[in-house]
């Protein structure tokens, strides 16, 4: 059960590293990146991973909104290369909270079933201003409740055995199921689900990673998104550590 993840960037070079680990140490086998002019050190960052095979990097020098062109863009030129493709952004960490793999959850599923809609969890800042050197995942570990409406929103994993389009960042043309088994359409995805299936969104990161990152618009189009956005996310309602018992196996593959 082959997975591989499609996804678009611009200046991320602090984090992909970490993003590709972590998906690798949950099943991914292949990633299909597309910079959307970064001007930082991402080729450095990617170069190892270019060289084995594992990503395919695509420069995406277009005008905003691109992002939905490039996941069109990697479908009509990967289309059967793997068996699922998910469509993620590098703040998304997609895992499953009762199973070692996604591929593991991926292949329980009825072949009718052409895709599956994964609910974000979206965390904030932790209380923290600047970036630290350190994982993403252990910097953040607090969120609000989950009923916030940032975390109505699902994005999509896909089976890849036969052509579709997609117009919509969190949403494929095709018969989409969550992953208990309901049936669903759009964007959204109400009520979550996390059980077996989920993305951590670290969507803010600290105060200092957020501003920096609204000097850019966004691939989905738009310009920086709004204060409300940011301080939705902010609150220490839960501390939420699923993804922390990936942490030692992520920290031992970023220091080889």
């Amino acid at each position: 059960m082959k997975l591989s993840i499609c996804a678009i960037f611009r200046d991320e070079a602090n984090y992909l590293k970490e993003w590709i680990e972590f998906h690798c140490l949950v099943g991914v086998e292949k990633f299909y990146l597309y910079n959307h002019r970064s001007e930082d050190d991402y080729l450095n960052v990617l170069r190892p991973y270019i060289d084995s095979g594992i990503v395919t990097l695509t420069e995406w020098d277009r005008d905003s909104p691109c992002q939905v062109q490039a996941y069109q863009h990697y479908i009509d030129a990967h289309v059967g290369e793997s068996d699922w493709a998910a469509f993620l952004d590098i703040d998304e960490f997609l895992f499953s909270p009762q199973l070692d793999s996604v591929p593991e959850f991926l292949s329980t599923f009825p072949p009718e079933w052409q895709a599956v809609a994964v609910s974000w969890m979206c965390f904030g800042s932790s209380g923290k201003q600047e970036w630290e050197d350190a994982p993403v995942i252990e910097r953040f570990t607090w969120r609000k409740f989950c009923s916030i409406p940032s975390n109505h929103y699902a994005k999509p994993i896909v089976r890849m055995d036969k052509h579709f389009t997609i117009d919509d960042p969190h949403y494929a043309n095709v018969l989409t199921i969550t992953p208990s088994g309901r049936p669903t359409s759009g964007p959204h995805l109400i009520p979550h689900e996390y059980d077996l299936l989920r993305i951590n969104h670290y969507g803010t990161k600290s105060r200092q990673e957020w501003e920096k990152r609204q000097r850019f618009g966004k691939p989905c189009g738009g310009g920086p998104s709004p204060e409300a956005c940011y301080q939705e996310v902010q609150g220490s309602d839960v501390e939420d550590l699923e993804a922390m018992r990936f942490l030692l196996a992520l920290k031992e593959r970023l220091a080889i």
